[in-house]
């Protein structure tokens, strides 16, 4: 049960926004069915603490269980006021409103009720219908128990977040890591990371603190938390608290002695295990990075510019999702070299960034993912006077082309790369992989994914020169094709000027 709203934050809101959620994402192991035998479905979904719902409405899809079906379906909110339906015996979509002055902060109930009067009833389609709440989130909160529920609501949740680990030094890296798979494993999804403290709606910061005991977690403001530690090296431990345990039940201060009884921070709802060991394993299961915590991964993050490290937090985090729990004894960095040499290795980042020896390592498989992804990128071209500022304007945003590979080096230890190859935009294109269905479509040892589709490259027999690769070519080096079919028109030209001479002066 979430904690209901108090008055300290109550009266202080954001700006309402509406977020529809299908009734299989808020209770998936609800049976939606409505006939004599189970008149009364409950579908639970929880409020943030603090919000406040201004219209609450109802996507309701189902069809007949037969051509008997009728009688009443009747809709409230815990047991307000209700909203009665008459359909008839065919398949239906309804739209309407709810009573919104019902939903309270924490968890409330969307009740069905079949009235039968003798006749058949209905099944729902629980993908299908959606419940859409338009609330006011709270500006901010009192304590850390009410941020950890606010993360955890389905609705009014703070869903932009700013993380900030400068102060971590050396293990920034491992300290953003470890804060972005803790938010991942609170909200159920990859967090929505930005640069900007001023359009966040919840701030973490790691600050080395002279004064700090001892590692622990502080609420500073309203809608801010404090990793705090004595200095920059024992920052790591705070955010091995972030990510290790819940906040459940804590005030203000979340240390060492409280973390003694908390509950871990773990993500029940994985997949089952697919049968092959390749990138279908890592996206249900995290594996093999999450095993046992992490104690065998090194996770390096390739790109430099704050949007492409953003990205591939969003990445790490929903790996640790599909683990199950963060990976609190991992190794996190920016320089592969540095990586442990004995441990499987997650390398995300622009494909220009990253090291060419892990492109060259890789399989057939994945350079053909490789080519093709290049092929689908715009074309660099070239253009002068007047049309060259409008072009530099639409190339602001590169595609969304991903590629994704996993192997086993020389060194028998497994590799995974999340890259973008060059004109492709590998911030919108982890992003978009992160949070959306995309990641649970990724198979065998190579994929290609744009923002609609992934397409899977299985183990390949054809020649090493594709003619991917040929295109490919061509387009990275147009300007010298260009140059060199001129130079060759020119001494055609000229030699079949010469020829001409020749055969006159012979006539």
């Amino acid at each position: 049960m979430m904690a209901s709203a108090s008055p300290g934050y109550s009266s202080d809101l954001r700006p309402a926004r509406s977020e529809e959620l299908t009734l299989a994402s808020l209770d998936a192991a609800a049976r939606l069915r409505l006939d004599e035998d189970q008149a009364l479905v409950r579908v639970d979904f929880d409020l943030a603490p603090g919000a406040r719902a201004e219209a609450v409405e109802l996507i309701l899809v189902a069809r007949p269980k037969s051509d008997a079906s009728g009688g009443r379906i009747s809709v409230s909110i815990n047991r307000g006021r209700s909203v009665v339906l008459a359909p008839r015996a065919e398949s239906f979509e309804a739209r309407f409103a709810l009573y919104s002055e019902a939903v309270r902060p924490g968890t409330n109930t969307l009740n069905l009720v079949f009235e039968a009067g003798g006749e058949d009833g209905w099944i729902l389609d629980a993908e299908a219908s959606r419940l859409r709440v338009s609330a006011a989130p709270a500006a901010g909160y009192d304590s850390l128990s009410d941020i950890e529920a606010a993360l955890a609501s389905d609705y009014a949740t703070p869903r932009r977040i700013h993380v900030d680990a400068r102060e971590a030094g050396v293990q920034e890296t491992a300290v953003a890591a470890l804060t972005a798979q803790g938010l991942a494993l609170r909200l159920g999804e990859a967090p929505i990371l930005v640069n900007e403290p001023s359009v966040a709606e919840l701030t973490v910061r790691a600050v080395a603190d002279p004064a700090a005991v001892t590692p622990a977690i502080v609420m500073t403001g309203p809608s801010e938390i404090q990793l705090s530690a004595t200095d920059s090296s024992a920052l790591i431990a705070a955010a091995r608290l972030f990510a290790a345990r819940s906040m459940e039940g804590q005030e203000r201060r979340f240390g060492a002695a409280q973390a003694l009884s908390a509950p871990r921070l773990v993500f029940t709802e994985t997949a089952a295990a697919p049968a092959s060991s390749d990138l279908a394993h890592l996206a249900a299961l995290g594996a093999p990075f999450g095993a046992e915590q992490g104690s065998r991964t090194a996770v390096v993050i390739a790109g430099a510019d704050p949007e492409s490290r953003a990205a591939a937090l969003a990445v790490i985090g929903r790996a640790a999702l599909a683990s199950g729990s963060a990976w609190i004894y991992g190794w996190f960095g920016e320089d592969v070299q540095l990586a442990p040499a004995n441990h499987n290795l997650l390398v995300l980042g622009p494909m220009d960034t990253m090291d060419a020896r892990l492109i060259e390592a890789a399989p057939s498989e994945v350079r053909a993912a490789t080519d093709a992804a290049r092929a689908r990128t715009p074309r660099d071209s070239h253009y002068f006077g007047s049309t060259a500022f409008a072009a530099e304007e639409t190339r602001a945003l590169g595609d969304v082309t991903g590629i994704a590979a996993i192997f086993d080096d020389r060194r028998g230890r497994t590799v995974a790369l999340i890259t973008a190859p060059e004109g492709a935009d590998f911030a919108r294109a982890a992003k978009r992989l992160a949070r959306s269905t995309l990641w649970d479509g990724m198979e065998g040892r190579a994929v290609l994914w744009d923002a609609a589709a992934v397409t899977a490259f299985g183990p390949s027999t054809g020649p090493a020169f594709s003619r991917e690769a040929v295109t490919v070519f061509l387009r990275r080096n147009d300007r010298w094709v260009a140059l060199g079919a001129f130079s060759l028109a020119v001494l055609l030209l000229i030699a079949g000027g010469a020829v001409n001479r020749t055969a006159s002066r012979r006539v």
